[in-house]
């Protein structure tokens, strides 16, 4: 072969060879440019995923730490209210077994408080078992009121219920009535003591 020839023929080669090195020169620098965008992909969907997961975690732990102060507060107010209830029943216990001067004093107090309501004329039910108190109080009234004892018995602990002659009032003045009406106060105040708030 010429040495023209051989000349064309290296140059051709050495022009091909550098087309080649510079396409795979440009491939391998699109191929780093690529590597390099999915890393950065990656690594933005990593921190997503990392950050979803940190909120996620948070926020479940917020509902645990929440459920549990609730059924926290719901077993002391269950609690709470055990005990109010057993100091109700010690005390309507306390109070159906008062006799004597006590006795005879307080069912005055609750006649007394039922004619102020409802007026001083009226007839007065009691327990059985307090009709001779509560007879003994109705003589010692005095005054205008005019009050008369009901011969039926009431079901009670202690206490009385008044009704206007005509009995279209009624004043309940039992002590299980009266302490139902006062729970609500009661039991704020005995769960105070309970819980040693004032």
């Amino acid at each position: 072969m010429s040495d023209a020839a051989t000349d064309t023929l290296d140059k051709v080669a050495r022009e091909f060879e550098s087309e080649v090195v510079a396409d795979l020169e440009a491939a391998r620098a699109e191929t780093l440019a690529k590597v390099d965008a999915v890393r950065k992909e990656t690594a933005e969907a990593a921190a997503k995923i990392l950050e979803t997961g940190v909120k996620q975690a948070e926020s479940a732990k917020r509902q645990i730490i929440g459920a549990a102060e609730l059924e926290a507060r719901n077993t002391q107010l269950r609690a709470l209210e055990k005990a109010v209830n057993e100091a109700f029943d010690l005390a309507e216990k306390r109070i159906s077994s008062s006799s004597g001067a006590p006795q005879e004093k307080a069912i005055r107090g609750l006649i007394q408080e039922g004619l102020d309501i409802i007026g001083p004329h009226a007839r007065v039910q009691c327990a059985s078992k307090d009709r001779r108190v509560v007879a003994s109080v109705i003589k010692k009234i005095g005054g205008k009121a005019k009050v008369s004892l009901d011969e039926t018995p009431v079901d009670t602990l202690g206490g009385v219920v008044l009704t206007t002659h005509d009995g279209t009032v009624r004043f309940d003045n039992t002590f299980e009535a009266r302490l139902e009406r006062m729970r609500p106060t009661l039991r704020k105040e005995v769960a105070a003591l309970l819980t040693g708030g004032s």
